[in-house]
């Protein structure tokens, strides 16, 4: 939270759409000084409120959790205006459960900015209107040399500067005026007006950059949000953006794709023996098999212990050998008895191939893949 600057990172539950109690925390995480100093408004698991949430955002909860993909809005509560990125959170099964949620305050940049923005135009203004009367001062009394010494230096400094993104070049070098009257003045106006020029450029530059730094962290959260914490590798969310974008691309043009499914065995009973951490192990252990099997086509974590490999270019056409590679390799960790028992990964992969004759997209390609992954974990226990 501290390292991208997010207000609020949480995961809720909706619960109903009544106007209280209709909102469960599930985890609500804390930067240092919420966690160990302010206390006070800390949460905890199970925590329902009660006046936090009325009922038509607990109705676009549901809405979230129901969905798919990340879902961004802006939202305006007591606390400010937030910037909300929100995606549905799902069990092992990919039943949705709850609402991942991420906030990043944007109400004290908008103030900053029209603050600034209101204060600058307010002082160009003004000088402008101190220009004017200055130059009436002038025209009264002839005073054309110093007048023309001054016409010289801003037409000077207004051709160096125009188009011009570089700070250090909006500087104004002033005449050497010293007539101790209004054309004076106004020289010192001028070198006044164009400092203030010279810093507000150079606050719509820090402000253009902040905002290009929101937009990265934006997206960094949406590439987070499309990428499983444990392994590394996409997860379920993006899985499903590809298979969109496959059926769209195929759409267009016809080319060959395959899906290989991979089902991790035993993962229930090496959580209940050793643990969880070696459970994960486990995991980690059959995806980095995967990755280094499959290297040329984008692996996916659909579930706990599910992988689906997307078969593209040399892996596509080299499927049989890289299966017959991976079930080897399987089949060595499972004689190999110097591993510990959630070292020695059992996996069962099956692969199916897209044929416009009989599939009418991915998912009927994904359904005979994930068949034969089925008839191979038969045969592994027979």
């Amino acid at each position: 939270m501290e390292d991208f600057d997010i207000h609020y990172l949480y995961i809720v539950k909706p619960l109903n759409t009544n106007d209280t109690g209709n909102v469960m925390s599930v985890i609500s995480a804390e930067k240092e000084y919420d966690r160990y100093y302010d206390t006070e408004g800390n949460l905890w698991l199970g925590w329902i409120s009660y006046d936090e949430y009325d009922a038509q955002t607990a109705a676009d909860l549901f809405d979230i959790m129901n969905g798919s993909g990340i879902v961004f809005f802006e939202e305006r509560t007591e606390w400010g205006t937030d910037y909300t990125g929100a995606v549905p959170v799902t069990d092992s099964s990919g039943v949705p459960f709850a609402v991942l949620a991420a906030d990043i305050d944007v109400s004290e940049i908008g103030k900053t900015i029209r603050l600034y923005t209101i204060v600058n135009l307010v002082i160009i203004i003004a000088l402008g209107v101190l220009f004017e009367f200055l130059f009436i001062l002038w025209s009264r009394r002839n005073v054309t040399t110093p007048i023309k010494l001054l016409e010289d230096s801003v037409e000077e400094y207004a051709r160096r500067s125009h188009g011009q993104r570089s700070i250090d070049a909006l500087s104004f070098e002033k005449p050497d005026i010293h007539t101790d009257n209004e054309i004076e003045a106004l020289a010192d106006a001028v070198v006044s007006m164009t400092d203030d020029i010279k810093t507000y450029v150079s606050e719509i530059i820090t402000a253009e950059k902040k905002n290009l730094e929101m937009q990265a962290q934006v997206n960094e959260m949406s590439e987070l949000a499309n990428k499983d914490a444990l392994t590394g590798v996409r997860n379920k969310t993006a899985y499903d953006n590809e298979v969109k974008r496959l059926e769209s691309d195929y759409a267009k043009e016809e080319f060959a794709y395959g899906i290989a499914m991979i089902d991790l065995n035993f993962l229930k009973k090496i959580n209940d023996n050793y643990g969880h951490d070696q459970g994960n192990y486990a995991i980690r252990k059959l995806c980095r098999l995967v990755c280094n099997t499959f290297e040329h086509s984008p692996v996916f974590r659909i579930g706990g212990d599910e992988f689906v490999v997307i078969l593209k270019g040399r892996d596509l056409e080299n499927v049989d050998a890289l299966v017959k590679s991976f079930n080897y390799t399987i089949e060595q960790y499972g004689h190999n008895t110097t591993l510990e028992p959630w070292e020695r990964v059992s996996a069962a992969i099956g692969t199916a191939f897209f044929d416009k004759n009989i599939d009418s997209g991915v998912e009927a390609v994904f359904k005979r893949a994930d068949k034969a992954m089925y008839n191979r974990k038969k045969e592994m226990k027979a």
